[in-house]
């Protein structure tokens, strides 16, 4: 690091922010600049005007102290002694300089001037208070330059400083000074503009950052609900399965148990009528669909009692082997009568109870509410699992029929044989009386024949 750049970097501390470090800077830059210029001018007055060296002297001390405090960190107080340095300096080489009754040098007047505005360099001008003392104390020598001239009051010939290239040094001080204020302040803005542009880009990158993120949040709070949506849904599948398996484990009676699925599926779907029609197929060149159950349907009997195969959407629906949902339900389909009258169903779901492709029954729900994709696959595999409980139960139901059939038929086979046995029993009796009888009528006989002979043999003897 150079020597220059250390000075440049005196009181600099990295806590501080960069605004400040900039102004620290300036003062730092500016109190070496003035070092030398007034070194420069000390060596033009010994040499043109010997009067004013010690007066330069006291400028070039009050320099040096004042980068001294920068050096010891105290930044504010140099700060605040670089921003009315300079204008007292100059103001005071003016008074000794102007004799009486000499008007103005106006290079130095404005060399003063432009000392004086470097308090709103060193100092934000929001901070009005610390600028504006400053300035007050920099523009008193500009105001009372003759006050400064009467207490100073040093007589000399400074005809001397009348020559051109003396005053145009000032002059060129001057405009030194000024045109380092001007560039410094325009290079500040200027990187206060980037440091501006460089947070709006930061700002505007962070904004978009910010807007992506919220849109992720909101992609994953949207595929978190819809997540929870449908565990809510294999939630309420899986409790509806587990409740009908419950209903189709307790119940062993076929019209009860139908009684108590159609009224189940009813309450379950949030529907308001529903019907159970199961396969009648006894006859199997006349299959035919019975109704088994109904839920608050106004009148029952006035329901079709048997559907045949392809008739309206209940046979259709077996043809089909898929189930039907309509939303625009037909006039007087079906009436769903509540305390408030009647009024057409806003849906109807007709599903099949399908297992391996063979249809063993159909349910017909009637809603005012919509119904469900993931309640209609609910229905189709609830239906699967009634279906094959349903098919248990009948098959239960016609092996019990057939079991007792076969216990009366045996019963009636006992009974035959019982009086075939007795018949039997009977015949063997008559036939062992009947043998008696032969046996007394041989007897009989044999004693007739003897009694012959012997009526004969006596006959023959006389």
């Amino acid at each position: 690091m150079s020597f220059f750049t250390k000075i440049v970097e005196f009181g600099i501390e990295n806590k501080l922010d960069d605004s400040v470090k900039t102004k620290i800077r300036l003062s730092n830059i500016l109190n070496f600049a003035l070092i030398v210029i007034i070194c420069f001018y000390a060596i033009i007055s010994a040499i043109a005007i010997p009067e004013i060296v010690p007066f330069c002297l006291y400028g070039l001390a009050a320099y040096t102290i004042n980068l001294f405090f920068a050096y010891l960190g105290l930044t504010f107080l140099s700060r605040f002694l670089m921003s009315v340095l300079p204008a007292l300096v100059i103001g005071m080489l003016h008074g000794v300089i102007m004799q009486t009754g000499d008007p103005v040098l106006k290079e130095v007047y404005a060399f003063q001037i432009v000392g004086s505005l470097i308090a709103f360099s060193l100092f934000d001008f929001k901070r009005f208070q610390f600028w504006l003392p400053a300035f007050i104390i920099s523009i008193l020598p500009v105001v009372f330059i003759y006050e400064f001239n009467d207490y100073f009051s040093i007589s000399f010939d400074n005809s001397t400083f009348q020559q051109a290239w003396i005053r145009n040094s000032v002059l060129f001080g001057a405009f030194f000074l000024g045109g380092f204020l001007f560039v410094f302040l325009q290079r500040l803005n200027q990187k206060e503009f980037a440091k501006a542009q460089e947070l709006t880009n930061q700002f505007a990158e962070e904004n978009k950052k910010a807007v992506e993120k919220e849109k992720e949040l909101q992609d994953s709070l949207g595929q978190l609900e819809k997540a929870q949506q449908e565990e809510k849904k294999r939630a309420w599948v899986t409790k509806g399965l587990a409740e009908i398996g419950s209903i189709l484990r307790g119940e062993d009676d076929l019209k009860i148990l139908t009684e108590k699925i159609i009224a189940f599926v009813v309450k379950y779907l949030d529907a308001n009528q529903g019907a159970l029609f199961l396969l009648d197929d006894e006859n199997k060149d006349d299959l035919q669909l019975t109704l088994k159950s109904a839920y608050a349907f106004k009148r029952r009997k006035q329901l079709n009692q048997k559907v045949n195969i392809g008739e309206g959407l209940v046979g259709q629906c077996y043809l089909e082997k898929d189930y039907i949902y309509l939303t625009e339900v037909p006039d007087n389909y079906i009436n769903i009568r509540s305390g408030l009258g009647d009024a057409n169903p806003r849906s109807i779901l007709i599903s099949p109870m399908l297992v391996n492709e063979e249809v063993y029954g159909i349910f017909e729900i009637a809603s005012f509410n919509k119904v469900e994709q993931y309640q209609i696959d609910f229905m189709l595999e609830m239906g699967e699992n009634i279906a094959m409980q349903l098919n248990s139960i009948k098959t239960n139901e016609k092996t019990k029929y057939l079991l007792a059939e076969m216990q009366e038929q045996s019963q009636q086979l006992h009974s035959q044989e019982e009086e075939m046995r007795q018949n039997m029993e009977e015949l063997q009796a008559t036939q062992e009386q009947q043998e008696r009888q032969e046996r007394d009528l041989r007897a009989e006989l044999d004693t007739v024949k003897k009694e012959k002979e012997k009526l004969e043999k006596k006959l023959g003897l006389m």
